[in-house]
């Protein structure tokens, strides 16, 4: 028993940073919703990916009030390795995958998985009692369940009042007062903030697979913890396509590249606690 200790704590500190995807998924990272959901330094995780046109709109409203960069080397040099290895290493294999695997198809295993970590966005719903978008996010998840075949078509959006959320801790948090905190870049995952930072761990405790897969599974030391991050990672790549034309859309523009992706990160994630 005693040796399974470092091992667990080792676990759930991963877990935390690899299963909340939701956040880096924030505006310029390539991820999809929810979400939800991995934005980034350069493409990578979010939970929240938005369109060009919704982040350009987004932007333009206002400029972000600044927000504290403490760690700029480190962000600097992490922005830098994470826009590496999405537009330059990763680019050439999603676009291989967009050429072979139809939209349609991609589209489908992106709503799956949505539907799948409904709970991340149903439990921040309610802490920030908003018991409206609660339900409708229940209401939502039992519509595709069953008739859009385990969340594989998206069936419930063809109601005005049945639209994708994005509910994530990191919005709870800042429902309840606290602000942004510094600005921090983190490898493969990309920008955050302090706040959304500790709202990856909330997120975690409350996707699926972490309970399924994670260390505390009941499968003990036969449990396959590994397939947590495997269908994460899935599912980042197959939004990667998306992810890369929206970050192009954010830095190639750009004089400083960094400083785009940082204030549109922030507005990004402003809006999003404000709604």
């Amino acid at each position: 028993m005693p040796t399974s200790l470092p091992r667990n704590t080792f676990l759930v500190l991963l877990a935390a940073l690899l299963l909340a995807a939701p956040v880096c998924q924030a505006a310029g990272t390539p991820i999809n919703q929810e979400s939800p959901k991995p934005a980034v330094a350069a493409p990578a995780a979010s939970a929240t990916a938005a369109t060009p046109a919704q982040v350009d709109e987004d932007y333009a409203e206002t400029a972000p009030a600044p927000v504290a960069d403490p760690f700029y080397r480190w962000n600097k040099f992490w922005f830098g390795f994470n826009h590496l290895f999405y537009s330059g290493l990763m680019r050439p294999f999603a676009k291989g995958y967009a050429f072979i695997v139809p939209p349609m198809v991609r589209k489908g295993l992106s709503n799956a998985y949505q539907n799948f970590i409904f709970p991340i966005r149903f439990v921040n719903a309610l802490l920030q009692l908003n018991f409206t978008k609660a339900s409708k996010e229940f209401g939502r998840f039992m519509i595709n369940t069953t008739l859009g075949v385990g969340g594989l078509m998206d069936v419930a959006k063809a109601d005005p009042n049945l639209q994708p959320g994005n509910e994530d801790f990191g919005q709870t948090l800042g429902f309840w007062g606290l602000g942004d905190g510094f600005y921090i870049v983190w490898p493969f995952l990309g920008p955050s903030s302090a706040r959304d930072s500790v709202g990856l761990a909330g997120d975690a405790v409350a996707n699926p697979l972490f309970w399924i897969f994670g260390p505390w599974a009941i499968h003990g030391e036969d449990n396959p913890w590994y397939l947590s991050y495997v269908v994460k990672a899935g599912d980042v790549f197959n939004n990667l396509p998306e992810t890369l034309e929206t970050y192009d859309s954010l830095t190639k523009p750009a004089v400083d590249p960094y400083s785009a992706m940082k204030d549109a990160y922030i507005q990004y994630r402003r809006n999003a606690v404000s709604q």
